[in-house]
């Protein structure tokens, strides 16, 4: 397999789409391609009435905290003792505006990602 992703439509909101998951095989790694299909998830997303991405990525992954950076993505909160296996994380919320919403609209609609909340829910 090359890559896989999984993706939830209108979760938490009508229009909030979140990116449960979007890997490339390390042999793809700094190829471009997870680039490519993270660009077609999002335009097949908003084609399909996705208003904003969202996603969860595990603080201390730099790599990969920088790639959702680069590709827009900008942080609401952060949520810590998430456990995923064995081990336990601290999560960075991430959303992105596909249709020029902004920040404060997005989190009227999605109360659980309000900054205040770090370390809720």
């Amino acid at each position: 397999m090359a890559a896989m992703a999984n993706v939830v439509s209108d979760f938490l909101a009508p229009g909030v789409w979140h990116i449960g998951l979007l890997i490339v095989a390390t042999a793809r790694h700094g190829t471009g391609e997870a680039r490519v299909l993270y660009r077609g998830l999002e335009s097949w997303a908003a084609s399909n009435g996705a208003s904003w991405l969202r996603l969860g990525v595990m603080q201390g992954n730099v790599r990969a905290e920088r790639f959702w950076e680069r590709l827009g993505f900008i942080q609401t909160r952060t949520r810590s003792g998430v456990q995923m296996g064995r081990l336990t994380h601290t999560l960075r919320v991430m959303v992105k505006p596909l249709a020029g919403g902004t920040l404060e609209h997005y989190l009227s609609l999605v109360q659980r990602d309000r900054p205040e909340l770090q370390n809720a829910l």
